[in-house]
C-alpha cells in the first residue's frame, strides 16, 4: 500500500470521528437532497454538519429522471465531503447540482449511474422555492479528489447526455483537479461551455472519455492523463513537439508539431486545433477537427474523419481516412484548402451510416459545404482516391471549388450538387456509380470536362422537384460539359470519328437540356493514372496501457481506497446508530 492510499485511509478515520461529534441537521424523507441557501438539509439523514463542512455518512442512492438532479447545493461558502461513500444513480439525471455556486468545495466522493455527475447547467426539477439563481455566474469553486463514473444517456447527444463527468457551464475560477473519471461513451467526459472562464485541469486522470471545449477562455491544464497517456490541453503555446499524448487541443497555438498520436478509444476528437496557425499533423489516428485554424499540413495520418471549420489556407494529404460517415468535411466558410492525394474508404459500411441516412443524409468522402453551418468555396481537391460511399462529393451552398484528377469508384452518387455554382470538374475518373453526377435545387455554371465517365448505371440526373435545399421545382441552368473544343469521355457514347481528332462528330445527350459538344473517343488520362492508391490496412485500437504515470494512482491503489471507504462507511453507520441510543 503506497503513502498515498494510507494517508487518504487516516483522513476518513478522522471523518468518523467527526460524524460522532457533529450536529445533526434537519432531514426530511424526499427524491432529491437539498443543502438549503440557510444551511439545512432536506431529504436525507446521511448528512452531518461540522462547522462548514457538510460530510455525507452513508452510501446515497437516487430515483430521478433523465434530465433532473439528485443533490441541490444552494448554500454558498460550504465544503460538501462525501467522505468515500457512493452516489449511486440509475443511469440518467445527474448526482450533484452547483449552477451558480459560489465557493463551495465538492471532494472525496464516488458518483455511479448518471449521465452528469456534477452539473452547472439547467435541469427540470429545480426547487421551486430557491431562490440561488439569482445569483451571478458560478465562481471560486472546487471539485476535487473525487471518482466520477458517467452513463451514457440512450439518446448519446453529444452536448448535453453523452456522458459527462462534469457538465460545466456558466462558471468562472474553478478548480478541478486529482479526479479520477471513467466514461462509457468516447465523445463524453468534461465539457467545458463557451460561458466557462479561468478553469484549472490538474492532475486528473481521464479512461474513456476526453473534454468538449470550443474555446479555451483562460483555461490552464497540466499532468492530467488520458488512458495512461498525456492530455494535452494548450492556450497560446508556441514552437512546441507534442508526441504519442492521448488527446490533444490547441488553443490559439502557432507553430506546433502533432505526431505519433495513437488514442485507446474511438474519441469524438482526437486532435482539435482551434485559432491555431502555421503546425503539423501526423503519423496519428482518430478524429482531427481545425476550427478558424490556417497554414495547418495534416499528411501521413489514419484518421476516422477531418473537419475544417471556418479554417483556410490548410493542406492535407496522404492520409488514409475510413471508419465514419463522412471522411473530410469543410464548412463555415472554408476556403483555400489544398486537399490530394488521400485514399478515402468505406463510409457506406461504417457504424455511423445507418444513423445517418435514417436521418436523410447521406455518407461522403468529401462533404462541401454544410446546410446549416454554411458554405466553403475556393478549395482544390485533386488526386483523391474515393472508394465505397453514399457520395463521393456531396456539395451544399458552395462554390468555385476544383475537383481535378480524382478516381471515385463504387459510389451511389459520384458528385452530388446542392444549389452550388461555378464548380469545375476536371480529369476525374467516375466508375461503377449508380449515379456519377446528381443535381439538385438548381446548381448553375459548373464545367464539367475531361472526365471519365466508366460503367455507371446512369452517367448523369438532375431533380427538379422541392428539396431540403429548395421550395419549388428548379432547374439549372449555364452548366457545360466541355471547354469549348474537348469534353469528356462516355462509355455510352456512340458516334464516330471521321476525322480522328479524339472527338466525336455528334454531341452527346448527357441529361435532357445539357450537352458534350465535344465527346471524347477515348479515355482522357487522368494526371494520377499511373499512380495507384496505397494499399489499405485497417487501424488496430490499442489497449489501454497498464503503466501508471508518475502522479497518478494505480488500480490497485483505488481498489484499497474504495475498500476502506466501503469498511468505514458500514463502521461510520453502525457508531451512529449506537450514538443515536445512547442520546436518545
Amino acid at each position: 500500500m503506497n503513502k498515498t492510499a494510507v494517508a487518504l485511509i487516516v483522513l476518513l478515520a478522522l471523518s468518523l470521528v467527526l460524524i460522532l461529534i457533529s450536529e445533526p441537521v434537519n432531514a426530511q424523507n424526499s427524491n432529491i437532497i437539498r443543502i438549503k441557501e440557510d444551511g439545512t438539509v432536506t431529504g436525507t439523514d446521511k448528512i452531518r454538519l461540522y462547522g462548514s463542512v457538510y460530510t455525507v455518512t452513508g452510501d446515497l442512492y437516487a430515483s430521478i429522471g433523465q434530465n433532473e438532479a439528485f443533490i441541490f447545493i444552494e448554500k454558498d461558502n460550504i465544503v460538501l465531503n462525501g467522505a468515500g461513500y457512493t452516489v449511486q444513480g440509475t443511469g440518467v439525471g445527474s448526482a450533484i447540482y452547483m449552477l451558480k455556486s459560489q465557493n463551495v468545495t465538492v471532494e472525496d466522493f464516488v458518483i455511479r449511474g448518471f449521465s452528469r455527475g456534477i452539473d452547472f447547467g439547467i435541469v427540470e426539477n429545480l426547487p421551486s422555492d430557491t431562490s440561488y439563481l439569482n445569483r451571478p455566474s458560478a465562481f471560486n469553486n472546487q471539485i476535487r479528489n473525487n471518482i466520477i463514473e458517467a452513463s451514457t444517456n440512450s439518446d448519446k447527444n453529444q452536448t448535453r447526455n453523452a456522458g459527462w463527468c462534469i457538465y460545466l457551464n456558466d462558471a468562472i475560477q474553478t478548480l478541478i483537479s486529482d479526479n479520477s473519471f471513467v466514461c462509457h461513451n468516447p465523445a463524453g467526459g468534461v465539457y467545458l461551455g463557451t460561458l466557462v472562464r479561468d478553469t484549472k485541469l490538474i492532475d486528473n486522470d481521464f479512461a474513456g472519455g476526453g473534454i468538449y471545449s470550443l474555446r479555451a477562455n483562460q483555461t490552464a491544464a497540466k499532468g492530467n492523463m488520458i488512458d495512461g497517456k498525456p492530455l494535452i490541453y494548450l492556450d497560446g503555446e508556441s514552437n512546441r513537439v507534442i508526441e504519442g499524448a492521448g488527446l490533444v487541443y490547441l488553443f490559439n497555438c502557432k507553430d506546433i508539431v502533432v505526431k505519433n498520436v495513437v488514442p485507446s478509444y474511438n474519441y469524438a476528437v482526437t486532435i482539435q486545433l482551434v485559432d491555431t496557425a502555421r503546425s503539423e499533423i501526423s503519423n496519428s489516428r482518430g478524429h482531427v477537427l481545425l476550427d478558424n485554424s490556417s497554414n495547418i499540413s495534416v499528411h501521413d495520418n489514419r484518421l476516422n474523419s477531418l473537419i475544417l471549420d471556418a479554417s483556410s489556407y490548410n493542406q492535407v494529404f496522404a492520409n488514409t481516412i475510413t471508419d465514419f460517415g463522412v471522411c473530410i468535411k469543410l464548412y463555415g466558410g472554408s476556403s483555400f484548402n489544398k486537399i490530394y492525394s488521400n485514399l478515402l474508404l468505406d463510409t457506406i459500411y461504417s457504424v455511423d451510416a445507418k444513423r445517418i441516412q435514417r436521418g436523410g443524409g447521406s455518407t461522403s468522402a468529401i462533404q462541401i459545404g454544410d446546410i446549416e453551418l454554411g458554405s466553403a468555396f475556393n478549395n482544390d481537391i485533386r488526386g483523391n482516391r474515393i472508394v465505397n460511399h453514399d457520395c463521393g462529393f456531396e456539395f451544399y451552398l458552395s462554390s468555385n471549388n476544383t475537383l481535378t484528377a480524382n478516381i471515385v469508384e463504387n459510389c451511389t452518387v459520384g458528385i452530388r450538387l446542392g444549389k452550388s455554382h461555378e464548380n469545375v470538374v476536371t480529369e476525374n475518373h467516375l466508375t461503377a456509380c449508380k449515379y456519377a453526377i446528381s443535381m439538385y435545387a438548381g446548381p448553375n455554371d459548373n464545367s464539367f470536362y475531361y472526365n471519365n465517365f466508366i460503367n455507371n448505371q446512369m452517367h448523369c440526373v438532375e431533380v427538379h422537384h422541392q428539396t431540403i435545399l429548395s421550395d419549388k421545382e428548379t432547374y439549372g441552368v449555364g452548366n457545360t460539359w466541355d471547354n469549348g473544343k474537348a469534353g469528356n469521355y462516355w462509355d455510352t457514347y456512340t458516334g464516330k470519328d471521321a476525322n480522328g481528332d479524339g472527338i466525336g462528330d455528334i454531341p452527346y445527350q448527357v441529361f435532357e437540356n445539357m450537352i458534350d459538344y465535344y465527346p471524347l473517343i477515348k479515355p482522357f488520362e487522368t494526371s494520377n493514372s499511373n499512380n495507384p492508391a496505397p494499399t489499405y490496412t485497417p487501424i488496430i485500437t490499442r489497449p489501454p496501457s497498464n503503466e501508471v504515470p508518475e502522479g497518478q494512482l494505480s488500480k490497485e491503489t483505488k481498489i484499497i481506497i474504495i475498500t476502506g471507504c466501503i469498511i468505514f462507511g458500514v463502521v461510520g453507520s453502525l457508531l451512529a446508530y449506537f450514538r443515536r441510543l445512547i442520546f436518545r
